[in-house]
């Protein structure tokens, strides 16, 4: 008699999972740029024996415009945390950045 009860209340809750609405289609993370991952100088070129000129700070935003090697040359999107500009371009280890994840409603 028991395995009888355990059975009819298993097959009630399949049967009212059946009947609930789908859930909201989530929204997808794409990448949709870069960030600092710390703070790491904005060079003048691509050698740590170049100019700094600056430091771009913990999630600052950036556009990577083109690579040389282990080095990205980027732009900055938003004023720096150190107060770069935004549009303030240079060059920075890729290694010191990280893709940038934003929410994009999926459909």
């Amino acid at each position: 008699m028991k395995t009888t009860t355990m059975l009819g209340v298993a097959l009630t809750a399949v049967f009212l999972a059946a009947l609930a609405p789908a859930p909201a289609s989530p929204e997808r993370l794409e990448p949709c740029g870069y960030q600092a991952d710390g703070p790491v100088h904005l060079r003048t070129g691509p050698s740590a024996s170049r100019r700094s000129l600056g430091v771009l700070g913990p999630g600052d935003r950036v556009t990577v415009q083109r690579e040389a090697g282990d080095w990205y040359r980027i732009s900055l999107d938003v004023r720096s945390g150190s107060g770069l500009r935004p549009g303030t371009e240079g060059w920075t280890v890729k290694r010191h950045l990280a893709p940038r994840a934003c929410a994009r409603p999926s459909g």
